[in-house]
């Protein structure tokens, strides 16, 4: 039960957190549950998809793990063709107007995501065309015959990806937005940290408690469960949330300005270099390990709901270690360093992923050793380059920069998942591992050698 006092000399708190006169603790219960829901909904589909892809939609081998990474990559697009748009309607609208639309498009169409065969049937799409179209996109148009058994529904599965993507951007960015609406200067740290508590625990109850109910009830019953959960968004949302925009907003910075500063920071250029690289960890994991998982079924007599349930074991896992390493991490960011606790971080969740490359299979005993330290550098990666970009920015800068950072994610993202799942097809599953551990472990030797410059440029700060 919430009490709400409003009274000025009996300060309200949540989780530590001072709740400004206006607002309750309910608003920030409901604030960081929504952060859970939305988090649950942007890690469902690599759970989904693949199961998806070769039992509904009935995408060839050949094909499959370019087509999964592409399907996957859909979000990452969506990220950068709306996500400065979205930015600039959420302070001339309101986040909650944009939350409820948000969840309102994600209750439509993951409903209609998993019909997509039939509304392929339903429209009569050409198969010629819808193959071609497909065969295009995976970069094999020579091949387009190949897709024509399964050209139309992946076709409308492209943009059913797509429009559940737009939902994600439309919710996701409020609610860090809020946090900062809703907190003082001395109490935003502990706010966006619990804004990461909630997304790991998103990835617990994604992969933990719904990837088995494939098992129970089908594929297909995640993508009514999935509308559901928008649908409890958009009920707590438009009941219990609250817009508190502040009245004067401070004047955007230009790209420009923020490319600028970068250039001639070699920390930024660290932060942004280690957001780049690592922020695509837990997306080539869940894709490749799943799709690998489902892609070998039938070598092990089991069926794609059984292979996605013990294929996001793992994923679990990563959860786990990535949720319990933040405590560790921050003492050793604190105390060692930003750049050292950075580059332990790479080379130990580089090492993770080389170890999955040379596992004979997503189900060998090697890939949770691996997991624990791709999980360990997980953590100490997103921790380290936010806390080293806040260090290496001015003070009226802070914002602007950190938005810069965050536009490294899906930029990243879209190379690796497209990279890996066109090695994943015609090398083996071990390449998009090991082209992501490559990546992690230069990166850690490049910082290492510059270490000296960082830190005397974090000495002026």
């Amino acid at each position: 039960m919430c009490i709400d006092n409003t009274d000025n000399k009996k300060t309200k708190k949540f989780a530590g957190i001072e709740v400004p006169p206006d607002l309750t603790r309910t608003n920030f219960l409901i604030l960081y549950l929504n952060t859970l829901l939305t988090g649950i909904l942007m890690a469902v589909p690599a759970i989904i998809q693949p199961a998806f892809l070769k039992d509904i939609i009935g995408v060839s081998p050949d094909f499959f793990g370019y087509i999964n990474a592409f399907l996957q990559n859909m979000s990452q697009v969506a990220t950068l063709a709306l996500v400065g748009m979205v930015g600039v309607l959420s302070d001339k609208v309101g986040r909650k107007i944009l939350t409820v639309i948000g969840f309102i498009v994600l209750v439509i169409f993951f409903y209609l995501f998993g019909l997509s065969r039939e509304i392929a049937t339903l429209l009569h799409i050409p198969s010629g065309t819808a193959a071609a179209i497909c065969a295009a996109l995976s970069f094999a148009p020579a091949r387009a015959a190949e897709f024509s058994a399964f050209g139309p529904g992946l076709c409308v599965a492209y943009v059913m990806r797509f429009m559940v993507a737009i939902g994600v951007i439309l919710c996701y960015p409020q609610f860090l937005t809020m946090v900062a609406d809703y907190t003082q200067e001395k109490d935003r740290g502990k706010g966006m940290a619990f804004n990461g508590i909630m997304m790991g625990l998103a990835s617990l109850v994604v992969f933990g408690a719904i990837a088995p109910l494939a098992r129970e009830g089908g594929v297909k019953g995640l993508f009514l469960v999935s509308s559901l959960i928008a649908l409890a968004g958009v009920l707590c949302t438009g009941v219990f949330l609250k817009d508190r925009i502040p009245e004067q907003k401070r004047q955007h910075l230009g790209f420009k300005d923020i490319l600028r500063m970068v250039n001639k920071s070699r920390a930024l250029k660290a932060s942004y270099l280690c957001c780049l690289v690592t922020r695509a960890d837990v997306a080539v994991l869940a894709t490749f390990i799943i799709s690998w998982a489902v892609k070998v079924a039938d070598q092990y007599q089991m069926t794609s709901a059984a292979a996605t349930r013990k294929g996001s074991i793992p994923m679990i896992v990563i959860s786990v270690v990535s949720f319990a390493a933040f405590p560790a991490i921050g003492i050793l960011l604190d105390r060692w360093g930003r750049v050292p606790t950075i580059i332990l971080s790479l080379m130990v969740g580089g090492t993770g992923m080389l170890l999955i490359a040379i596992s004979p299979n997503p189900f060998s005993g090697l890939i949770f050793l691996a997991v624990v330290l791709a999980g360990f550098g997980l953590a100490g990666s997103i921790a380290g380059a936010n806390t080293l970009a806040t260090d290496a920015s001015p003070k009226n800068m802070v914002g602007s920069i950190l938005g810069g950072l965050n536009t490294m994610s899906p930029i990243g993202m879209l190379f690796f998942l497209q990279v890996g799942g066109y090695v994943f097809d015609v090398l083996g599953p071990g390449w998009a591992f090991g082209i992501k551990g490559a990546a992690s472990l230069m990166l850690g030797i490049w910082l290492f050698s510059i270490r000296h410059q960082v830190k005397a440029e974090q000495t002026k700060v």
